[in-house]
């Protein structure tokens, strides 16, 4: 069933127009925002409840600017619209949050700052939770893009953005067809390319070179083979005995992420 438009609310400013291009919609304040302020995110569409508070109309302006379409609806609206989601009063319609390719990966960095680059890839990493965590942990610590394989992985959702907290909509997401193919063209390019597995060698006895790649296996399986084939060094988080078995994805990733960028401040 398709996302309900509202078209022919009262509220609505403007015809909606037809769309070919994919689009989703967004709940929840800190989401809104971002969406709003980010110049990766396409925005089409922004519901605000009627009674929702002071800062409606500050929300509106800025959608204004950047000639989004506003909606004044109920709560009963939006209740239906997010079909049980918490929306906080806001929802927006987005577009294009998925940056590109590879190809449009490596020409968006500049060679000035190549040599330090850090990012992050999700080898079918299929929980919406975890790809939301570990955008957030990649925004924080300075990641310059995330790649995502384009299938069998949870992509951009609204359980990922919400987690994320608004992290999806600062960080690049690039989707690739071929995972392993694609970490060879990227060691081609100068990357070191890093796995996360329990088999690896302890991160902190690891010279993290950059720029560098880090690669998150998936909550079940960890790495498929071949991907981990591609990979310069496996990377491992040293547990204390009697703990949990493993980390979940994006705790390792937040950990080996600050590792990196540990090394990288010669701390």
């Amino acid at each position: 069933m398709l996302p309900w438009t509202g078209r022919g609310f009262s509220g609505v400013e403007g015809p909606t127009p037809y769309m070919k291009t994919p689009w989703r919609w967004l709940y929840g304040s800190h989401v809104v925002e971002e969406s709003l302020s980010s110049s990766t995110v396409r925005v089409l569409e922004l519901w605000i409840q009627r009674d929702r508070g002071s800062d409606s109309e500050n929300l509106a302006r800025l959608a204004r600017g950047r000639g989004v379409r506003v909606c004044w609806v109920s709560r009963r609206e939006l209740d239906r619209l997010s079909a049980g989601e918490p929306h906080q009063g806001l929802a927006v319609r987005v577009v294009g949050q998925d940056s590109g390719d590879l190809d449009d990966l490596l020409a968006s960095l500049p060679e000035s700052k190549r040599s330090k680059t850090v990012l992050v890839a999700l080898d079918q990493v299929q929980d919406p939770q975890n790809v939301g965590a570990i955008a957030r942990s990649a925004a924080c610590l300075g990641c310059s893009a995330i790649l995502v394989p384009d299938r069998r992985s949870a992509g951009i959702s609204q359980g990922a953005s919400r987690a994320s907290a608004g992290a999806l909509q600062k960080v690049p997401l690039f989707q690739v067809g071929n995972l392993s193919q694609t970490l060879l063209r990227l060691k081609v390019s100068g990357f070191w390319v890093y796995g996360a597995d329990m088999g690896g060698k302890p991160c902190w006895s690891v010279k993290i070179n950059t720029p560098m790649i880090l690669v998150v296996g998936s909550e079940g399986q960890g790495l498929r083979p071949l991907v981990r084939e591609r990979c310069d060094e496996v990377l491992s988080i040293p547990q204390s005995s009697g703990g949990v078995a493993s980390l979940n994805a994006s705790a390792a990733a937040a950990v080996l992420l600050y590792e990196t960028a540990r090394q990288a401040h010669g701390d």
